[in-house]
Parts: C-alpha cells; structure tokens; sequence
C-alpha cells in the first residue's frame, strides 16, 4: 500500500495553507465550515473572508440556515495581489445563548 511520510503530509498542508492564506482567506480550507456554525449561532453580523467556497461550507451553509434560521450571504471578489478569487461569507446570526448559564 501507500503511505506518505509525516514531512510529506507537513510539506502538503503547509502548500495548502499557504495557497488559503494568498488566496485572501483569514481560515483555510478545513476550518471554513466550522466557522459557519459559530457564525450561526452567534448573535448579531459575522463576517470574514475566505479562499474558494469548498463542499463541506456550502452544505454547513444549507443546513445551518434551514436549522436556526440564520441568513448567509457570499460575495465574490478578486483579490488584487494574485488574481486569485476570494470570498466574503456574512452571517446575521440567531443569537443563541446558554440557557442553562447560572451567573
């Protein structure tokens, strides 16, 4: 079988973050969609820019906005240094709280 070497698997998701981040993305490929979620559930508008829109974020996108009720917009936009295009996810979150917090 194939395996890959631990400095291989580093050289590679090094290139892929380094490609995120030159892409105008303030998160990479793999934290996108888990961003989504916090955006969701937070209270107010959250906002933050992105590489390429990968299939895990477009679906947390679906679901979280047919769970909670939150409302996404994606703005496209190109990213002057590279010619790379970037993406503007916004959120206007449910604002959700702990309901279970004794202060």
């Amino acid at each position: 079988g194939y395996t890959k070497t631990s400095s291989g698997i580093n050289a590679e998701y090094g290139e892929r973050l380094i490609k995120d981040y030159e892409e105008g993305g303030c998160c990479d490929c793999f934290m996108q969609d888990q961003v989504i979620i916090l955006a969701a559930l937070a209270r107010g508008t959250s906002r933050f820019r992105t590489g390429p829109l990968t299939l895990h974020t477009k679906t947390a996108i679906h679901v979280c906005e047919a769970l909670t009720g939150a409302r996404f917009t994606v703005n496209k936009e190109e990213n002057g240094n590279l010619g790379e295009q970037s993406y503007v996810i916004e959120c206007e979150g449910v604002g959700h709280t702990n309901m279970y917090d004794i202060e």
